[in-house]
């Protein structure tokens, strides 16, 4: 097994592409981004890679991070530096513009910019996976979650096989697919496709990706998610993660004939009702506004529930207006 080194001496003595791109979108990340690139160096892999870093016009010192690495680092490290923000624009989609188009690996690799990785053969043991397992087209690995200077572990490791394979059946049960660990074929999902959905996600480049073959669980800790104050995520309030991800899930479910499963109306039911609850809280606690989201989850969940989880909520919903 190679090292960096060797790797990169490699490049200079040849015209190979890398076989992997590594994909970091990153925004006011100064106190994680050189983390997240040190955690893509200590890759020992057999074949080359590239690393594509985004960087949104962070108001820190996030791209004088990605330039120090880029300078020692330049047959590796290819930045895409933004003078505006992107991610606030509606008509534009950070991976379908400006990533995926860049990257000239057969596989892609994501890793946002306040995450990283602590395997240095993670991206080996799902490249070699996927090499060897041709009806396979993406692949996560397990992951620990850091809050503050803890790392605290799922339980995936007891409760889940080595090998999990994942479809439209058993995609969400346990939700183990985070974007930190995945990598999948690039040809697997065409970027305008993606960049026709209005809730776009991850969830959504898994279910293109699952179009066309299957996904695997990898069963060994190969990242760590951060979760910080400062995360996108982080900052939205329980109602918007709940019902964007539920809009995210509909919009899935009305293009993709193949997503269409018993496991996927389910888990829409949960997120629905999930949706509707936590709108009833901000209106107890007098933080419902009448916005359109709101009003549109309450609507359409009793729209949808049984009768008697329809006359739970609305002797709730009743009390919170007494």
């Amino acid at each position: 097994m190679r090292d960096q080194n060797d790797i990169v001496s490699s490049w200079e003595n040849s015209n190979t592409n890398p076989l992997v791109s590594i994909i970091c979108t990153t925004f006011n990340h100064e106190s994680f981004i050189g983390e997240t690139l040190n955690g893509f160096l200590i890759q020992k892999t057999t074949f080359p890679f590239e690393i594509i870093v985004h960087d949104d016009a962070s108001t820190d010192n996030t791209e004088s991070v990605i330039n120090d690495f880029a300078v020692k680092y330049p047959l590796i490290i290819k930045p895409i530096l933004q003078k505006e923000n992107q991610y606030s624009k509606k008509e534009v989609n950070i991976w379908s513009d400006f990533t995926f188009p860049k990257a000239q690996g057969k596989y892609i690799a994501l890793c946002e910019g306040d995450d990283y990785w602590i395997d240095e053969l993670k991206l080996q043991k799902q490249v070699d996976f996927l090499e060897n397992n041709s009806e396979y087209v993406i692949t996560w690995t397990d992951f620990y979650t850091k809050k503050e200077a803890e790392l605290i572990p799922n339980d995936f490791n007891s409760t889940l096989p080595d090998i999990y394979t994942i479809d439209f059946n058993t995609i969400f049960k346990p939700y183990c697919t985070y974007t930190l660990t995945s990598v999948f074929k690039k040809d697997a999902v065409d970027p305008l496709d993606y960049k026709k959905f209005q809730y776009s996600k991850d969830n959504t480049l898994y279910a293109l990706a699952l179009c066309n073959g299957k996904g695997a669980f990898l069963n060994f800790q190969g990242a760590v998610y951060r979760w910080h104050s400062g995360g996108i995520y982080s900052l939205q309030t329980p109602f918007l993660q709940r019902y964007s991800s539920y809009l995210n899930l509909k919009e899935i479910f009305d293009n993709i004939p193949q997503s269409r499963t018993q496991n996927i109306k389910r888990v829409l039911e949960t997120l629905l009702k999930a949706s509707a609850f936590e709108a009833l809280k901000l209106r107890k606690n007098k933080e419902f506004k009448n916005g359109k989201d709101h009003e549109n989850a309450i609507n359409e969940f009793l729209d949808k529930a049984s009768l008697s989880l329809k006359m739970k909520y609305l002797w709730r919903y009743i009390k919170t207006n007494i």
